[in-house]
């Protein structure tokens, strides 16, 4: 995806540096469609959303097959990555907000870290996964993050890369925020807006039939760099951010990424439906390719972790205000 100089891209989105803010407050947020796509398409979207009825195409499970075929370099739309996990809970009723509270608690995180307050229910159905394409090592230099033009941060998985201590100047107050909620790359998270709130943070949220779409998605960050192709452009050539690093994200990421995907669906009061940017947006110009190199199995994997766990404290006996006496076995008792 071509990065422009004077342009913020944050997410796969581009807009101009003067117009910084949330999409929903874009006065000039590029609606272009590509070449061949009609409006009535563009309504539709890659999976056939119904104005009227709100929702895409099919059963929650077509809907989630669709919204996640896996996004390649320069957005083009590949196969899906859906796993039979997420196939069989997607649309059914989420763990209870006490008893994601209770893992919450025990892992000491804060609900102002994961989307804000856990009682408090939203409408959104559709779960979109965004990385977030910054920093680009292949712009000119000095680039925040990136210690060599041309070459991917060797310390981003590490708690010492300035991103995964700053989220990139994130949390931002609205109008400038760019999702609910965003990861980094050591598992941490913060919240920039409530999942309840209206944060548009796609195209197809802003640029038609956007009262329809209000507070129907819950859009998400994952910090990930990107470089060029080439690394280091020519001179007076404007470098592109076309790869993302292999693999994407880390398994920490994944993890917390999980966790919030678990506390909007308990908020929800049922598995919501996950989705990439890039899909959403793909029949518009400039078509976004986020999230570039996306683990679906090891994502389902994390949220089948957290789900367990719920199900096994749930499930553990209560010895609340009993008396629990121990044998020493090996012990003579003579």
């Amino acid at each position: 995806m071509k990065h422009v100089h004077n342009i913020v891209r944050t997410g796969g989105i581009v807009f101009a540096m003067t117009l910084v803010g949330s999409p929903a407050a874009w006065s000039g947020v590029d609606c272009r469609l590509n070449t061949g796509i009609s409006e009535k398409q563009e309504r539709a979207g890659l999976c056939k959303f119904d104005v009227q009825k709100k929702s895409f195409e099919g059963s929650p499970i077509q809907q989630a097959t669709c919204l996640t075929r896996e996004v390649k370099r320069v957005g083009k739309i590949g196969d899906e990555t859906i796993t039979p996990f997420l196939k069989s809970i997607v649309g059914k009723t989420a763990p209870a907000t006490p008893s994601v509270r209770t893992l919450l608690n025990a892992q000491n995180i804060s609900a102002k870290d994961i989307g804000g307050p856990i009682d408090k229910s939203i409408s959104a159905n559709y779960f979109i996964i965004h990385d977030t394409s910054t920093p680009n090592c292949s712009d000119p230099g000095p680039v925040d993050g990136c210690q060599v033009q041309g070459e991917l941060p060797k310390n981003r998985d590490d708690a010492s890369w300035l991103f995964n201590s700053t989220f990139g100047g994130h949390p931002r107050p609205a109008p400038k925020r760019a999702a609910h909620a965003m990861t980094n790359r050591v598992g941490a998270s913060i919240t920039e807006g409530d999942f309840a709130e209206s944060i548009p943070t796609t195209k197809f949220e802003t640029c038609i039939d956007k009262s329809a779409k209000t507070k129907l998605f819950v859009g998400v960050e994952n910090i990930q760099p990107r470089i060029g192709d080439p690394k280091i452009p020519s001179p007076g050539e404007e470098a592109n951010d076309r790869d993302a690093p292999i693999p994407g994200f880390t398994e920490k990421q994944y993890e917390r990424l999980a966790l919030l995907y678990l506390v909007a669906s308990a908020r929800r009061g049922q598995w919501m439906v996950p989705a990439f940017h890039g899909v959403i947006d793909n029949f518009y110009e400039n078509g976004h390719d986020d999230p570039q190199n996306f683990d679906m199995a090891a994502f389902s994997a994390a949220v089948q972790r957290h789900a367990q766990a719920i199900n096994t404290a749930a499930s553990a006996p209560k010895l609340s205000g009993l008396t629990v006496q121990t044998r020493n076995i090996g012990a003579t008792n003579e």
